[in-house]
C-alpha cells in the first residue's frame, strides 16, 4: 500500500516520539502533536499506537530480510557480503538514527517484543545470516569446528554491540570512523573464526 504524505509525516513523527519517550511511554496524542496532525487523523491512518510501532518494525525487518536475501545470492567474495552486512547496520545508524535507536531499545532489550512472533522475526534473520556462515566455512574461509549457528551469534553480536554503544551514547558516526567500525569487526570476526 502506497503511504501518503500525512502518514509519512505521521511515521516519521513517531519514531522520534518512539526514540525520545521509549515505546511504552509514548502516546498517540504525543506523535500527533510532533506530526502537527489531529490525533483522530493518525487513528484514522493507524489505528493504535501498536499497529504503528509494527508498522515501522516490519519495515526494518523487511529491508534486512531484503538485504540478507541480495548477500546470500550474491556472487560476491565471502569477505563483501559480511563488509555490506555491517555496512546495513552502519549506514542505517547514519541515515536513519531514530530507526536504529527503536531496533536497539525496543525491539533487542525490550522484553515487551519478545514474544513468539518477535522472536521469529530473529530466527529468520538468523537463518539467513547462516546460510552465509556455511558458505563461508564450504569456501574454507570459516573455521568448521566452529558452528554456523554460533559464528552466526558472534558476527551479529559484535555488530549489535557496536550499533548499541553508538546508540546509547548518542555518537556521531564519520564516514572515517564507519570504516574503522567495519575494518573492526570484521578482522575481529574473520581472525577468530579463520579456517
Amino acid at each position: 500500500m502506497a503511504r501518503n504524505d500525512k502518514q509519512e509525516m505521521i511515521i516519521d513523527a513517531a519514531l522520534e516520539v518512539f526514540r525520545e519517550k521509549g515505546y511504552a511511554n509514548a502516546r498517540m496524542a504525543d506523535i500527533a502533536r510532533r506530526a502537527g496532525v489531529s490525533y483522530g487523523l493518525v487513528y484514522h491512518y493507524f489505528g493504535s499506537k501498536e499497529v504503528l510501532f509494527d508498522l515501522i518494525v516490519e519495515s526494518w525487518w523487511n529491508d534486512l530480510y531484503g538485504m540478507m536475501e541480495t548477500e546470500k545470492a550474491s556472487n560476491s567474495r565471502f569477505r563483501e557480503k559480511l563488509v555490506n552486512i555491517i555496512q546495513f547496520f552502519l549506514d542505517t545508524y547514519v541515515n536513519k538514527p531514530n530507526l536504529i535507536s527503536i531496533f536497539v531499545s525496543e525491539v533487542c532489550r525490550s522484553s515487551v517484543y519478545h514474544t513468539e512472533e518477535g522472536l521469529a522475526r530473529f530466527l529468520k534473520f538468523f537463518s539467513l545470516c547462516e546460510d552465509i556462515m556455511v558458505e563461508g566455512q564450504e569456501r574454507g574461509i570459516l573455521n568448521k569446528e566452529i558452528s554456523a549457528h554460533h559464528l552466526t551469534y558472534i558476527f551479529y553480536g559484535a555488530i549489535e554491540t557496536f550499533i548499541s554503544v553508538m546508540v546509547l551514547g548518542r555518537e556521531p558516526l564519520t564516514k572515517k570512523r564507519q570504516e574503522r567500525a567495519t575494518s573492526a569487526i570484521l578482522h575481529v570476526f574473520m581472525d577468530g573464526a579463520k579456517a
